[in-house]
């Protein structure tokens, strides 16, 4: 993954945390799409979909790997629910 992407990653990481929050549910499919091309926009990265996939399958890991990790101590349980 280039530096560009990873930027994207910990963007979107970020804003969709931030999203999550305030709303209290998790976002839809579109809301995803659009902290996307705002990352990508912010980071100056083409958003082909090549990059998308790779972006969001990482997305997606550390987003479970979160998950899982709230679930192991005890405070994810019903969280992202």
């Amino acid at each position: 993954m280039s530096q560009a992407e990873n930027d994207v990653v910990e963007h979107m990481l970020s804003s969709l945390t931030i999203s999550l929050f305030q709303n209290r549910i998790a976002p839809s499919d579109e809301q995803v799409m659009y902290h996307f091309g705002l990352a990508c926009e912010r980071a100056g990265l083409v958003a082909t979909e090549e990059v998308a996939i790779r972006v969001l399958k990482r997305v997606s890991r550390e987003i479970n790997q979160a998950q899982s990790v709230l679930e192991f101590v005890g405070r994810g349980e019903g969280w992202l629910h």
